[in-house]
């Protein structure tokens, strides 16, 4: 990738950004993990796709300099109106589902788009970081009580708390069994992840040898919204 300073210099171009602190705020990540990304020059290319999307930026431009800021100079980028930093559009993918307990489907290419105000979001998902947050539905009920099914589901992505597991959280992982909505309790040593459910009735899931390698962490779950 290229050098990620002039990316993050275009950015700030951008976003009127003065500093780093100020960008990370303004692209909903939290300031240590933007300093992790510039100490290992490196950059999620799903958040630049994702900004460029939404704010109409063209990815040559963010990546090289070159071109035009915009795809479009006679179109406004996106976001204009959402500047004042108080509106987020959110992902929905209605028909995408993360099995609480059997396998289930892959994201599909169009999701809809649902705005929340950032209170509303930090009251609900506590969390700093809105960029790349997006919802699926939860189907089945091994995690009942925690999660019911047809609760939808906010989703941090990974790359966003640095690929770091927190030990016991609710994540929603791609194995060879389909998507699924589990406890993660990784153990370093055996070099195995643990899926745990809330419904005790469940039985453990060890994901282990190549099983393992293709397992992807898709994001935490933060949030939960359920119909009364």
């Amino acid at each position: 990738m290229n050098q990620l300073k002039d990316i993050l210099d275009r950015l700030k171009k951008y976003y009127n950004a003065e500093n780093n602190r100020q960008l990370a705020k303004k692209i909903g990540v939290n300031y240590q993990t933007l300093n992790t990304w510039l100490k290992r020059n490196k950059i999620p290319y799903d958040l630049l796709h994702q900004i460029g999307q939404n704010e109409n930026i063209s990815i040559d431009w963010l990546l090289t300099g070159r071109g035009e800021m915009f795809l479009d100079k006679e179109e406004k980028p996106k976001s204009l109106p959402q500047t004042n930093g108080e509106i987020v559009e959110v992902p929905f993918f209605p028909e995408t589902y993360a099995a609480a307990g059997a396998g289930a489907e892959a994201y599909e290419v169009a999701p809809k788009k649902l705005k929340f105000s950032k209170d509303f979001l930090r009251e609900l998902l506590d969390v700093a970081i809105f960029q790349g947050i997006h919802i699926i539905t939860a189907v089945g009920d091994s995690m009942n009580p925690t999660i019911e099914s047809g609760d939808k589901l906010f989703i941090l992505p990974f790359y966003a708390e640095n690929n770091q597991i927190k030990e016991g959280g609710i994540y929603i992982i791609a194995t060879p069994q389909g998507t699924l909505v589990k406890r993660i309790y990784p153990n370093p040593f055996t070099n195995t992840y643990t899926l745990k459910s809330d419904n005790h009735h469940v039985a453990d899931i060890v994901i282990q040898g190549d099983e393992l390698d293709s397992t992807k962490i898709i994001g935490r779950v933060v949030g939960i919204l359920r119909h009364a």
